[in-house]
């Protein structure tokens, strides 16, 4: 074998495995993405998501609750988390996803969504207005071993506060 034939040989196993380790990479992020997703489709009306199969079991959620009128995010774990969204899920109806755009690197996944939603039901004791409200929000996630580990979310509280009648 001649050495040009050896040299060129090599940069072909080295260009391949350069390739199937992109695509590799690759395929983690869109996956990392499809789960980030379904972390927002909890939020949607009419999902039958099982919150345990997107999250790790030691989850903590970093949210600025709509329900946290002092401000600032808290710590949740999936448990207060899951009764978050139940809460929601009673005051609000239809929801859908209008909008979304996301971008992965390494493990962390961002997410920024807008949504709509019809108020039904009493909510910060502010009675139903029975209208579609519309907010934004971006969601950072981490995940590890398939699972959302921690999930830090920046939303427009107030816009949405104002819209049901929270805030004149």
């Amino acid at each position: 074998m001649s050495k040009r034939f050896l040299t060129i040989a090599l940069a072909y196993l080295c260009l391949i495995s350069i390739a199937s380790s992109v695509f590799a990479q690759d395929n983690k992020l869109q996956s990392n993405k499809k789960i980030a997703m379904q972390a927002i489709k909890l939020w949607l009306s009419g999902t039958d998501i099982d919150p345990t199969t997107i999250y790790a079991p030691n989850y903590v959620n970093h949210l600025d609750s709509a329900t946290n009128l002092s401000g600032g995010p808290q710590k949740r774990n999936l448990e207060e988390f899951k009764a978050e969204v139940a809460k929601f899920h009673t005051a609000f109806a239809d929801v859908k996803l209008l909008n979304s755009m996301q971008v992965a690197e390494g493990n962390l996944v961002s997410t920024r969504v807008e949504l709509s939603a019809k108020h039904i039901g009493s909510f910060l004791g502010e009675a139903p207005t029975k209208e579609t409200i519309t907010y934004d929000a971006v969601e950072f996630v981490k995940i590890e071993n398939g699972k959302i580990l921690e999930t830090w979310v920046t939303w427009d509280k107030y816009g949405f506060l104002k819209q049901i009648g929270a805030f004149k």
